[in-house]
């Protein structure tokens, strides 16, 4: 027969790890998270439905879910720049920077 022993604080967060809970409260008010500007959802569902896309579509040309694109659209994703260059790319329209919805250039040809 063996012998069970308990360990003082075993599977409770009670030990002291010496982290300071008020500071990483303090710390976290201090970190913004990216928002997206409010012309990108409007620019992105407007050259979606131009180019007679549905947002599955969309989805499915730039290798995410339907919910990704559904995020962008309704103006709650957190943006990532990998996410709106494969939109650019697809609809053909600026989603960053300046002139936000305006199509992309065609590169010069020499």
């Amino acid at each position: 027969m063996s012998d069970i022993v308990k360990k003082y604080n075993a599977g409770t967060n009670h030990a002291s790890s010496g982290i300071n809970a008020k500071r990483i409260e303090e710390d976290e008010e201090g970190i913004r998270v990216p928002e997206l500007k409010a012309s990108v959802p409007q620019a992105i569902q407007r050259a979606r439905v131009n180019l007679k896309m549905t947002q599955k579509d969309l989805a499915a040309k730039i290798y995410e879910r339907q919910s990704v694109v559904n995020d962008y659209e309704n103006g709650t994703a957190i943006p990532s720049v990998a996410i709106l260059a494969k939109m650019e790319k697809v609809l053909g329209v600026k989603l960053r920077g300046k002139d936000i919805g305006h199509p992309i250039a065609a590169p010069a040809h020499k």
